[in-house]
């Protein structure tokens, strides 16, 4: 796309992953209130139901987008060392992260330029081409996050298979009563060294890990479901009542569940 000088898009969020590499110019991408830029030569990836818009300065802008969807990233078997070979499948299975940036690769380019022929050639074997450039994509982008992990001396996100295997089993029984004792007796490891592990590479506790996990559901959920009632949602995903969904919902998203979903969703 080229984007004229003084393009703006209202805030909108997508249920599926936003890829925006800038080739010449820069782009601001409002997120949640902070402005991010990314200029010539460096992406952005915007995480699923993220509030976001774009503003492009006076310079006019050219850049690669394309969306996809996170199924495309997280392995057949939810086993906890193929999750971990995957940082970006590790991302996407955490919920916590708004977005992603980094400086772009001719390989990271081409890797895009390449769906998109095959989506406008609809040519033999196109599937099975789409698959192998999105496994390309998603190696791209995590070997930039590990990258940008040893730079910041945080790699054990990726590598440690107790942090991984508890948030594969919040995940899966997030509406569960879950304290830090029942993780840590499912993973293997004592409650304080879980809470150390999640501290030091999530910068959260346990307990508010598993309230992320439950407000990215309830985002699923009222979407596949927009009548849903909100205090049903609420008790439904483990919360203890709708008022305190709505304030940990406010503390995440920046916005009211009311408000956030009046957002206008983009489903690509």
């Amino acid at each position: 796309h080229t984007f004229p000088a003084g393009y703006h898009f209202d805030t909108h969020l997508h249920r599926s992953i936003e890829l925006m590499i800038c080739r010449r110019g820069s782009v601001v991408i409002p997120i949640q209130g902070e402005a991010h830029t990314i200029t010539a030569g460096e992406y952005l990836v915007v995480f699923p139901d993220i509030p976001h818009g774009n503003d492009v300065p006076d310079t006019g802008a050219e850049v690669l987008q394309t969306h996809f969807h996170s199924q495309s990233f997280l392995p057949a078997q939810n086993k906890a060392m193929e999750l971990a070979d995957s940082p970006f499948s590790v991302e996407l299975s955490l919920a916590h992260r708004k977005f992603f940036r980094a400086k772009s690769s001719p390989q990271l380019e081409a890797c895009v330029e390449g769906i998109r022929a095959e989506l406008l050639a609809q040519r033999e074997y196109e599937s099975e081409l789409l698959r192998l450039y999105l496994a390309q994509l998603g190696l791209l982008i995590s070997r930039d996050l590990v990258e940008q992990s040893e730079q910041s001396g945080n790699k054990g996100l990726y590598e440690n298979p107790y942090l991984v295997s508890a948030v594969l089993y919040i995940n899966e029984r997030y509406m569960d009563k879950l304290s830090v004792n029942d993780v840590a007796q499912e993973v293997g490891v004592s409650s304080r060294y879980l809470a150390r592990l999640f501290q030091e590479n999530l910068n959260l506790g346990v307990s508010t890990y598993i309230t992320y996990v439950r407000i990215s559901k309830s985002i699923d959920y009222k979407h596949m479901n927009p009548q849903y009632p909100l205090t049903n949602l609420a008790l439904d995903m483990g919360f203890a009542s709708q008022q305190h969904f709505s304030t940990v919902f406010k503390e995440k998203m920046g916005v009211s569940p009311k408000k956030y979903f009046s957002i206008g969703t983009t489903v690509d």
